[in-house]
Parts: C-alpha cells; structure tokens; sequence
C-alpha cells in the first residue's frame, strides 16, 4: 500500500494569533522535517500575512510557501499582485497566493461596504487584474475594484504564471475557480463530505470552461491535533470547532455528513452559553466529522480520508495543544510516513 507521502503534500496552515517570531521558528522546523509547504492566513484583524509570509520567506530556503487567503476588500488587487510578486521574488520562486472575500469577518468587524454584497463578481474581477499585472494580459477596465486596462508591474515577475487559488466555499465560487483560477483552498473546518462535494463543483465549473484539471490544485485546512495522549488530543480540537462549526456557512456542515440535530445544537451554545461552555458541550460525534484528531495512527487513517475525498494537499491547521512543535514532528514523522 502507498504511503500518505506518495498521494499527496504536506502542509501547515499556522494561525495569525502567534507572535511572528514563533511563526517563524515553526516554519523553520517545518522544512527541516520535510513538510512540503506551509500557509499563511490572514483572519480579522490579526497578524498579517504579507509581512509574516516575508519573515517566512526570508528564513526558508526549500518549503513551499502559501499566502491565503488575502481579502481583496482590504487591499486593492493592483497592490495583491504586487505584493504576491515581491514575495515570490524573495522566496525564489516558492509562492502561492490565495485571496477571498471573508465577507463575515468584514461584517463582523463592522468594515463592510457595498462591495460586499457582490462577492463573486468582485472575487472574478480581483483574479482578473492580478493576472493581469502578474501576466501581462490585457484586461478590462475595473467595475468593483477601479483599474485601468493595460496596466503593469513597473517591474518583472519572478514567474509570470504565480498559481493563484481561491479561499471558496459556496457552489458558485467554487465553480467559478475550477473556470478561472490555479487552485481552490478550503478553509476552516473542512470535512471529507464536504471536500468531495466542493471537488465536484470545482470540475462542474472546469468543464464549463473546457479545462483540464489535471493542473488544477485542490488543497485545504484540516483541524489537526495529534499526540500520545488521544482523549486529550481529541479534546483539544473541542475550542475551535465550536467557534467555527457556529460561524461557518451552512454549505459547509450540510455537506459534512455531521448529524444536523448535533449542529444546531452547537449553534445554539456558543451565543447562549458563550465560547467555554459551547466547547464543553459540543458533540464528541463533530469531532470525527471535522478534525483528524488523536494519536499518530488516528490521523494518519483520518488524513487518508480526506486524500480519498481529493484532497492534493491536506494543511494541517491549528494544531492545538501546548506543545505545537512536538505536535509538527509526530505530524511529519510518524503520521505522514
């Protein structure tokens, strides 16, 4: 039987609440394991990706280096794309980009403006100038994001062909990737069920546009926790979920197989009961659903699930716990062995 090696890429998704520093220094231990690539978010109005992914950047030599995703209501995609080239220029060549339009937190934060009612079509536009100015194609001139055509970089690009990926979520936004982008990144707790079902839209859009999706990059965040111990490994996972099982699009749990009286449940908790109590009494059965959770042989078989349900590149996101690096080598050297 192959190993998880030989079907897939390792990833690490690292969160944006640690200080840059420790960031850092996971990334480091990440490529002397031999994990493949590691990502770099950017949630609300914590640490930013563009200067983390630098400082990441600037201490690898050989990882994979991901940025996603970026929201292009926050910066103009003129300033993505150059951007996105500077750190592929400082990296030599190791990035990839991801943006989305995270809407909610824009909400949430109460930073929302018009444009935001109009996600597709302003994710369309920001993937169209990127390219553009990345490129050198020539495109129209912008609606959402104001952008005149034939505009470029006043400099040349590492690489022309930077693969650009899409944080989608919905069955239109994930069709439109498969017709217009590199790759799609799922994000915040991604389940097989619903891995399958987003692979599926993301070929319906591939065909619709006469695509080969033999380059087409299908990857996303999986809610990992490994360790020697599984009840506290699996308990650590109980936090996250409940705020994300709360906040998440309903597409994302119908699709997950999860029961959907223990879902409401969980809904309910977390505004009721409040983010402590909500974990507490969050259904062990979500666990499985949406985290590979507990010791290395657990996640391993876990992890083979998602691969089977076409994901190219599992990013193990979190890693929650008090000891992540501990975590990261039972990751990469007993579970992804």
């Amino acid at each position: 039987m192959s190993s998880l090696r030989d079907r897939a890429r390792l990833g690490i998704s690292l969160p944006n609440d640690r200080p840059v520093a420790e960031t850092v220094a996971l990334a480091r231990r990440a490529e002397e394991l031999g994990v493949d690539e590691v990502w770099i978010p950017e949630v609300n109005h914590g640490r930013t990706g563009i200067t983390v992914a630098a400082a990441v950047a600037a201490a690898t030599t050989r990882i994979g280096l991901g940025i996603g995703v970026l929201n292009p209501f926050w910066r103009h995609p003129s300033l993505l794309a150059m951007e996105a080239a500077t750190i592929d220029e400082l990296s030599g060549g190791r990035l990839r980009f991801g943006i989305g339009p995270s809407v909610w937190s824009l909400r949430t934060l109460g930073e929302a403006d018009a444009r935001v009612e109009k996600p597709l079509t302003a994710t369309v536009e920001a993937l169209r100038i990127i390219r553009s100015l990345l490129r050198g194609e020539i495109e129209a001139d912008g609606v959402v994001f104001p952008f005149r055509a034939g505009a470029h970089l006043d400099f040349e690009p590492t690489r022309r062909d930077l693969p650009l990926y899409v944080g989608a979520v919905n069955a239109r936004m994930l069709e439109m990737s498969g017709e217009l982008a590199d790759g799609v990144q799922l994000g915040a707790i991604t389940s097989p069920g619903y891995a399958r079902w987003a692979h599926e839209r993301v070929a319906t859009g591939a065909a619709r546009a006469g695509r080969d999706l033999s380059t087409f990059d299908f990857i996303g965040n999986v809610l990992v926790s490994v360790g020697r111990d599984r009840a506290a490994a699996r308990k650590a996972t109980r936090p996250t979920l409940a705020h994300y099982v709360y906040r998440v699009e309903a597409v994302v749990t119908d699709w997950s197989g999860a029961d959907p009286d223990a879902i409401a449940d969980a809904r309910r908790a977390w505004p009721e009961l409040g983010p402590e109590a909500a974990a507490d009494r969050l259904a062990e059965s979500l666990i499985d659903v949406f985290a590979a959770a507990g010791e290395p042989d657990d996640v391993r078989a876990r992890l083979e699930e998602y691969v089977d349900a076409g994901l190219q590149a599992p990013l193990a996101w979190a890693l929650p716990g008090e000891d992540q690096a501990e975590a990261l080598r039972l990751l990469a050297k007993e579970v992804w062995a």
